[in-house]
């Protein structure tokens, strides 16, 4: 059973938590297989078709997962319950999913580490879908999912104030148009009984941005990378596929939200259920019952077809299909439910379409600089090793001439600066706050030009 470290990886875009099959030594034989037998022209519109198709059912799903939600609503109004039924549903078809008959695969057993590694992941579930729900049940969706289209602001924002990570200015420019346009999209649902709901929808944005600075630069993807067995080869045994993963952080998160389902919504439902048969409403049930059935259905298919595009295709083609994917559910909601929008709300979706497509194109050099800030992490905890020219510059570099004795470092930022330098003193602490632990190595120094400081290991 793997180490706790091999669940700390993030099924975000970029994190994937399996390895994507276009990294698969395997399928590249099989590729060469069927373009011998079909052409390279058949295998290729094949391969845009099967894409079209996953996102087409993507869409499809994520659209009908978030309508049936606000109609849920409609009739019901227990955010927490719908949340908790949510990881319900994913769980028991992912349970359904890896039952022998079907032959999808096996869950794995569970263990002290592998519940450990989940548990942030399930954390961070909680609290971004309980928002998210409670968002859903007092404003439209598609202002909900408007303002989540403002996660690269808040990504940005946090690097650059928690992190000190600077951007290039076509990224800045690019949340310009995105802001204006949230703005907008929002200025006409900002009233006394939808206030909190905006709050929550800014509140489930927070929650995710946050999960994915925590399993990126929190938890650096590096340690996981870089686990080895006891023999020194890499253990990839202890990685959690996306069945069981999905399986143990819905598990986890729908076992802790029982307290809260009780305390929030259990007796408001018994009362609201006593008044609605003393008054003699009409039965609910059935279409209650339906729609949490579609809901849960459709929220664990959207689940396992972003996994499977993710796996099929490279990182930057599943950031603009993601994209591509908001933009439906927001336009399907307002199609859905028959949503009025006032021109000026028609110009801030418009903006924040305009905005996140010029973020796209900037998302190459924000990828980059995280990078960077991840392998310094890494750096300071001793859990990363250079593979290139670019990393042992990173790792630090000789002084050369230097008169003062200390040695030139490059920060994640782009920035020479030197260890004995006190202006820079913040910047020291990547390879000297942990100095006291005798079992962190210290940096690395090119050789021949000097020789190791007494105590260094090879």
């Amino acid at each position: 059973m793997g180490t706790s470290s091999s669940f700390q990886r993030s099924p975000s875009p970029t994190n994937p938590p399996y390895p994507s099959s276009s990294s698969n030594p395997s399928s590249q034989p099989l590729r060469q297989i069927q373009e011998s037998i079909l052409g390279s022209s058949s295998v290729s519109f094949l391969s845009q078709f099967k894409f079209i198709f996953l996102c087409s059912l993507w869409y499809m799903s994520s659209a009908i997962s978030s309508n049936t939600g606000k109609a849920i609503f409609n009739l019901f109004k227990f955010p927490v319950t719908l949340t908790i039924v949510q990881f319900f549903f994913v769980a028991l078809y992912c349970w359904l999913w890896t039952r022998p008959a079907l032959g999808m695969g096996t869950l794995r057993e569970p263990s002290r580490a592998l519940l450990r590694g989940v548990l942030p992941m399930a954390a961070f579930q909680i609290g971004g879908h309980v928002f998210s729900s409670v968002a859903t049940s007092r404003v439209p969706v598609s202002t909900v999912h408007t303002i989540k289209a403002l996660s690269p602001l808040f990504t940005v924002l946090s690097y650059r104030f928690l992190f000190n990570v600077s951007y290039t200015s076509s990224t800045y420019v690019a949340l310009i148009p995105l802001t204006l346009g949230v703005m907008f999209a929002c200025s006409f649902d900002v009233s006394a009984s939808n206030v909190f709901g905006l709050i929550c929808a800014f509140g489930s944005t927070l929650v995710f941005v946050s999960s994915n600075i925590f399993f990126k630069k929190i938890v650096p993807s590096t340690v996981g990378a870089n686990a080895s067995s006891k023999d020194g080869s890499a253990s990839t045994s202890g990685r959690l596929d996306k069945i069981n993963l999905l399986f143990f952080s819905s598990s986890m998160a729908f076992t802790f939200m029982i307290p809260l389902w009780i305390y929030s919504d259990f007796l408001p439902i018994l009362a609201d259920s006593n008044r609605r048969i003393n008054s003699g409403a009409e039965p609910r049930i059935q279409k209650v019952l339906y729609y949490f059935f579609l809901n849960g259905m459709s929220h664990f298919a959207q689940n396992i077809l972003a996994f499977t595009i993710l796996s099929s295709t490279s990182p930057v083609t599943y950031s603009i299909a993601s994209l591509v994917k908001r933009i439906v559910v927001i336009l399907m909601a307002i199609v859905w439910f028959g949503q009025s929008v006032h021109p000026i709300q028609a110009m801030g979706i418009a903006l924040t379409f305009v905005g996140l497509y010029m973020y796209q194109n900037a998302k190459g050099e924000v990828e980059k600089v995280e990078k960077k800030v991840r392998k310094i992490e890494a750096i300071r905890e001793g859990s990363f090793l250079p593979s290139s020219m670019g990393d042992s510059k990173l790792m630090g570099v000789g002084g050369g001439g230097g008169g003062g004795g200390g040695e030139a470092m490059i920060s994640p930022f782009g920035t020479k600066y030197s260890t004995n330098d006190p202006r820079t003193s913040s910047l020291n602490g990547l390879h000297h706050n942990h100095s006291h632990n005798s079992h962190q190595p210290p940096p690395l120094q090119p050789p021949p030009r000097h020789h190791p400081p007494n105590g260094a290991t090879s």
